[in-house]
């Protein structure tokens, strides 16, 4: 904008000359025939201007023109490209979602296999310390009565000597006292 005020002002200095001169000047040699001087110089300096310098901005505007069209077309080949990748990013998004849905039925299944897995196993180690729990108490109950059984045995055949011994005979208490021992020995081991 800036180049077409300096245009205009040359322009109206070349066909106004009285203008641009001082007042006092342009009153005292105002006439057609400094205009026409004034037209003729504007003339030439336009005919050199554009003889010697239109070939150049012509060339200048062509290569400008060259450029700018190179340009167009890399933004135009960028943007090409660039929705590509944006087609091609959406795709994948859409892809890694239902990946993401896929992933997360696997999981799930897979944790309810696992579930499955871990509560078999709790029932089949409840059945099982339930059985060990069982024959332990059996173990224990039926030694605790081998215990009792012995000691008992071991207090009777105390009592049993101290009594023989003291209200029988000694080949009396010998043959009772091997009966009571071989019957104690017997209920010992059942």
């Amino acid at each position: 904008m800036k180049r077409g005020i300096a245009a205009a002002a040359l322009v109206a200095a070349a066909f106004f000359p009285s203008a641009a001169m001082a007042a006092e000047e342009a009153e005292s040699h105002g006439s057609w025939l400094m205009l026409a001087f004034f037209a003729i110089n504007f003339a030439i300096f336009a005919f050199v201007l554009a003889y010697f310098a239109g070939p150049l901005l012509r060339k200048y505007f062509a290569d400008r023109a060259i450029l700018i069209h190179q340009n167009l077309a890399k933004s135009q080949e960028a943007l090409a490209e660039a929705q590509a990748l944006a087609r091609g990013a959406a795709a994948r998004a859409a892809g890694l979602e239902q990946e993401v849905a896929k992933l997360k039925q696997e999981l799930e299944a897979e944790t309810d296999f696992q579930l499955g897995r871990i509560r078999e196993l709790a029932a089949s180690n409840t059945e099982r310390i339930r059985r060990d729990t069982a024959i332990t108490a059996a173990a224990m109950v039926d030694a605790a009565q081998r215990n009792v059984r012995g000691h008992l045995a071991a207090v009777a055949a105390r009592l049993a000597r101290d009594l023989i011994s003291s209200h029988f005979l000694d080949a009396d208490q010998s043959r009772l006292l091997d009966g009571f021992m071989d019957r104690l020995g017997q209920e010992a081991r059942r």
